[in-house]
């Protein structure tokens, strides 16, 4: 798996769980997905709109993997879609640190701040 490690000092490396990437890909409890019906032989009728139903639905995944693979860095390069997804949770990992050191640094800054202006400067 690849190390990943949040750009601050002294930090250690994070790495992937596979079941990281698993729950990150789960779909939310109100969201269905949608399955082929099971289509027996004798009963023909909607076989032909649900296999179009069926396209649709993979032209419109594919379109989203393309998008995702332009959003995450290095992503063009991942043609394989379950590492393209563990790389994105990784990804979404490394922006929540981020974000968790830029509030650490802003806090830093409005103590000092608060500091500052009870000595008078």
């Amino acid at each position: 798996m690849k190390n990943i490690t949040t750009g601050m000092a002294n930090a250690k490396p994070l790495s992937h769980s596979s079941s990281l990437a698993t729950k990150a890909l789960m779909p939310p409890a109100h969201i269905t997905l949608k399955r082929k019906r099971d289509v027996g032989l004798a009963d023909n009728t909607g076989a032909d709109e649900d296999e179009d139903d069926e396209e649709e639905c993979k032209e419109e995944v594919e379109k989203k993997i393309v998008e995702l693979q332009k959003i995450v860095p290095g992503g063009e390069s991942l043609e394989n879609v379950d590492n393209l997804f563990e790389e994105t949770a990784g990804y979404i990992l490394d922006l929540q640190n981020q974000i968790k050191g830029l509030r650490v640094l802003a806090s830093f800054f409005q103590l000092l701040d608060k500091q500052k202006s009870k000595l008078g400067g």
